[in-house]
């Protein structure tokens, strides 16, 4: 053999055995992965093979898949990462195996209306498990029969008697040191405020009072209707704010000198507590002494507000819901489609041209409600994930991702769901289109 050649075959050799035992990704973390493996938090040390699921040619596809495993890797740590990921396999399976014994299972079957109380608490007796706290029952209370009125009348007290020194006192009746205070049956009821109104500004922007449509009247006259939505928008934003008069005066015609601002304000505000807009609405318009104004929003219900309050609630879950907080959840979604207060742009060019701040307000608004929509999303998938139905979470996490595309959290849940579904290719996509380590 030529010299050459040799000493050519001496290097390849070489490089092929320094390209087989050097790492080519970072593993900067690579500690922390192999003990999540051996404690069986982590099914694969970085992402599931190529060829991992059901196919003809699987063979092939693993075989090739672990081929570039060992070159990215490195020999070393691609053993040490096998080992582990075999370790993980064999805990998870484990565990799986234990789970409809645990008591997380019988809970959860109990939640789901597949065992009744008196079983659950049976199966816990006879696993050792401690059983569940006795519910709070509400003490019953027997309502008592009205008295007759005979009765009222026999002892009915004589008011000259009453008023002298002599007067019987029935024992029914309380001795009080004080005169009592007749509270008149109006008062409670003035007491309430307005009426209830149920504002829907999802998609559409409707206002009902007994399932009465006031919006329309009030969307006919643009620039009340701009005024009443510009206040809306302020008290969704922060419950306590004031609007002061000449700031809103500046908010409805920008540009004007100071006085006809105030001018055109006041004959505004004039025609909307004097008949223009529907009474329940102008009364809902509260100016107070120091010149400023808000909406009261007391005895209202808003969709946007019940949809971030939801969200919230749903997203403090992290995982497992009760049945009725999800169908909730649900139903919310498909009452909430569309963005926040539509045709506000149209209905802002047409008042102030655009010029004013309400339309960076009112993107405020749309950006929190798309926020507390994709996080609704979120909890349903995690919901039907701690369920075992990752079928089922797909279809939120998709949407969630195609209005949120930043949410690497969501992306992880996809890329899981995918897997447990065996869409390895689709978990692969999802991988490298969010750059996921693991």
């Amino acid at each position: 053999m030529p010299p050459e050649l040799a000493h050519g075959l001496e290097v390849g050799a070489l490089w092929l055995l320094v390209l087989l035992l050097v790492p080519k990704r970072r593993l900067g973390d690579l500690r922390l992965r192999l003990s999540e493996l051996r404690a069986g938090r982590r099914r694969w040390l970085f992402e599931p093979p190529r060829g991992f699921g059901s196919g003809r040619r699987v063979g092939v596809q693993r075989a090739v898949a672990e081929a570039a495993r060992i070159f990215d890797l490195g020999v070393p740590v691609y053993v040490a990462g096998r080992l582990a990921e075999e370790r993980s396999a064999h805990v998870r399976l484990e565990a799986r195996s234990q789970w409809p014994d645990s008591a997380s299972a019988l809970l959860a079957a109990h939640v789901l209306g597949g065992i009744q109380d008196a079983e659950l608490a049976g199966q816990l007796r006879a696993r050792g498990l401690p059983l569940l706290a006795e519910k709070a029952v509400g003490r019953s209370t027997r309502p008592r029969p009205a008295l007759p009125m005979d009765w009222w009348l026999d002892h009915e007290r004589d008011p000259v008697a009453s008023n002298g020194e002599g007067a019987e006192v029935s024992p029914l009746e309380p001795v009080a040191s004080e005169p009592e205070t007749v509270t008149s049956v109006v008062e409670p009821i003035a007491r309430l405020g307005p009426t209830l109104l149920e504002i829907h500004t999802m998609g559409r922007i409707e206002i009902l009072e007994s399932n009465e449509d006031l919006s329309r009247v009030m969307l006919s006259r643009p620039v009340l209707a701009f005024l009443w939505l510009y206040l809306l928008v302020r008290a969704l934003l922060n419950p306590r704010d004031r609007v002061m008069r000449i700031e809103l005066a500046d908010e409805l015609t920008p540009g004007l000198a100071t006085e006809k601002q105030r001018k055109r304000l006041t004959d505004r505000l004039w025609d909307l507590q004097h008949g223009d807009l529907p009474k329940p609405l102008a009364d809902r318009v509260v100016i107070e002494q120091d010149d400023s104004l808000r909406l009261d929003l007391t005895r209202c219900t808003l969709d946007l507000l019940r949809l971030r309050t939801l969200a919230t609630e749903c997203a403090g879950k992290k995982g497992l819901m009760p049945p009725d907080l999800a169908e909730e959840a649900s139903r919310m979604l498909d009452a909430a489609q569309g963005e926040f207060l539509p045709g506000w742009d149209q209905l802002e060019n047409e008042v102030n041209g655009g010029r004013g701040t309400a339309g960076d307000l009112v993107r405020d608004l749309r950006q929190r409600a798309e926020v507390a929509r994709v996080d609704l999303l979120g909890a349903l998938a995690a919901d039907h994930l701690a369920r075992r139905e990752p079928a089922r979470a797909i279809q939120y996490l998709e949407q969630a991702l195609e209005r949120q595309p930043e949410r690497e959290d969501l992306a992880r849940k996809l890329r899981l769901a995918y897997v447990e579904t065996g869409q390895t290719a689709r978990a692969a996509d999802i991988q490298r289109t969010y750059t996921l380590d693991g």
